[in-house]
């Protein structure tokens, strides 16, 4: 009897915050529909040329605020009264948007002034999101008021409002809901990397199968195995290299470099055949982190465990661990990473080092981890499980690869897949022999 009451207790509160979530958003797009009758600006798909003439909401909000002395805002959108009965076409830059904040923010709308420059952006709005600090309510505004327009800006607006306000219920709610709507417009890739594990190659892949929700691209790039790993795709119909054995790197590339150029994947995830899901829709979180933060590790149980290796982070996509060690077994980067940071750096061969210094090359890149006293690098673990299969290290190579990462420790430029003209013929040839 006292079970079937909290059960009963339980279900109250549960209805009741949905209903409050409810009433909630209700009211926000009342507030949003408000804006839009009252010389309010409404969110448009605007990030194209053609799309930068200011519409009729827009114009009157900077009517509006020129009429109240915002000489800033005339000053730095270039425009002056006599422009106001003309057509007028704006493209704001990234500067100028930060200065639009600086000098305006303070006395005017900020949900509209924060509109009319993403309606009009010249840069990925994702620069100009993640870099200012509104209100949290700002940015949930925002997102609601993007949600039917650009999903993409949505996810940002949302993220950013979650990773200031974490424990918010409402921007919970919205920032699980918004994400799930984005991610089913994205494509999302994953890797295995494997060689001579059939046994733990089958495991992952099967968990792939039964734990990744909705459509994704799969690949394994198998490093030359022995036993009946070839065997064993080809019979379970799974996309498959069937190359010569040339070492972890060379095969990581593999993988990366078909779901990149051939799959033009958004998304990529990297997952040693050791690694494998154990939670429903496990994929999600991962996919967030790479949109997020550009490249994402995973925290083995070992790693957060060991006394100060973590920095900071609750382990979340919005709030990824900042660890002082970190392991190869699954990465995931974004498409916009890739184009920056390129590929492990084919220089490595063998075991060793060449996971680690494509990571800090993320981080020498501007992206989330840190190289201030000590290296910490950006880290999850949900949805996965790792049964640690015994590698195939070769201590005169990785001594070799720890000196060559030595020597190369503070290059940053992007790598290609492959080190030379008759390399590259090399490796666009095992890409082919991809059998699908």
């Amino acid at each position: 009897m006292k079970n079937f009451l909290q059960r009963i207790a339980l279900r109250s509160v549960v209805v009741a915050g949905k209903q409050r979530m409810k009433r909630y958003l209700g009211f926000v797009r009342e507030k949003v529909n408000d804006k839009k009758e009252n010389t309010g600006i409404c969110a448009q798909s605007l990030v194209k040329e053609e799309n930068s003439t200011l519409k009729g909401s827009e114009l009157a909000f900077v009517k509006q605020e020129i009429e109240k002395g915002n000489k800033e805002l005339s000053r730095l959108l270039g425009l002056k009264s006599m422009d106001l009965d003309n057509q007028i076409r704006i493209r704001i830059s990234l500067d100028t948007a930060k200065s639009l904040v600086a000098n305006c923010a303070s006395y005017t709308d900020v949900t509209l002034l924060a509109t009319l420059i993403l309606n009009h952006a010249d840069f990925p709005v994702n620069e100009f999101i993640m870099n200012e600090n509104f209100a949290p309510e700002i940015f949930r505004d925002l997102a609601i008021l993007f949600r039917g327009v650009n999903k993409s800006t949505s996810f940002w607006l949302i993220a950013r409002a979650k990773m200031l306000r974490s424990d918010g219920p409402v921007i919970s709610e919205l920032f699980e809901s918004i994400a799930d709507e984005y991610i089913t417009t994205l494509n999302v890739g994953i890797g295995v990397i494997t060689y001579n594990r059939k046994d733990h190659l089958a495991k992952t892949v099967e968990a792939i199968k039964a734990f990744t929700t909705g459509d994704y691209q799969l690949v394994v790039a198998d490093d030359g195995s022995k036993d009946d790993t070839v065997e064993w795709c080809e019979k379970n119909k799974v996309p498959h290299t069937n190359c010569a054995n040339k070492g972890v790197v060379r095969n990581k590339n593999r993988a990366l470099y078909y779901l990149n150029e051939v799959k033009k994947v958004d998304v990529l995830i990297l997952l040693e055949d050791d690694c494998r899901p154990n939670k429903e829709n496990w994929q999600k979180e991962w996919v967030i982190a790479a949109l997020l933060w550009g490249h994402i590790n995973y925290a083995h149980k070992r790693i957060i465990k060991k006394e100060e290796a973590v920095v900071s982070g609750t382990g979340s996509s919005t709030s990824p661990y900042l660890c002082k060690l970190v392991t190869g077994q699954c990465t995931a980067c974004s498409k916009d990473a890739m184009e920056n940071i390129g590929y492990l750096d084919p220089r490595f061969s063998g075991y060793g080092a060449g996971h680690v210094e494509w990571t800090e090359r993320f981080i020498r890149r501007g992206y989330n981890g840190s190289t201030e006293k000590h290296w910490v690098y950006p880290a999850i673990n949900t949805g996965l499980i790792s049964d640690d299969a015994p590698t195939f290290k070769n201590p005169v190579q990785l001594e070799k690869n720890r000196a060559l990462k030595k020597k190369i420790g503070k290059e940053s430029h992007k790598r290609e897949a492959w080190l030379d003209g008759v390399d590259r013929s090399e490796f666009l040839k095992e890409i082919e022999s991809i059998v699908t």
